[in-house]
């Protein structure tokens, strides 16, 4: 008896719980951007230089890159929208650049 009352209850609360859960919380993101290439172009001095940004080569689709305060953590400005086959100029001292692929999660950009 003692069981049954102890399989009802699991019975009774997976019902409450399974609804709860749904396929969009165990989804993958959507790549809605591109991996963005970054490379240092100019130099003036230490820490102070400006970085080339386009979408990876094969791409289909833009890449979009942010500028961080490396001190603060603060967002500086607006994300960059970089379409196919154009490139944006960006000069960095404090900061560092970050992508996303999905619009929500940020990963830092590796400065060649």
């Amino acid at each position: 008896m003692r069981q049954l009352r102890l399989w009802a209850a699991v019975v009774t609360l997976a019902a409450f719980l399974i609804p709860s859960l749904t396929v969009a919380q165990f989804a993958v993101p959507q790549q809605v951007y591109c991996m963005p290439s970054v490379y240092r172009d100019r130099v003036i001095s230490v820490g102070w230089y400006e970085a080339v940004i386009r979408a990876a080569p094969g791409c289909t689709r833009p890449a979009l890159v942010r500028k961080e305060n490396v001190l603060t953590g603060s967002v500086i400005g607006d994300p960059d929208l970089i379409p196919l086959g154009e490139v944006a100029r960006v000069w960095v001292f404090t900061h560092r650049l970050t992508y996303t692929l999905d619009g929500r999660t940020w990963r830092r950009a590796v400065v060649r």
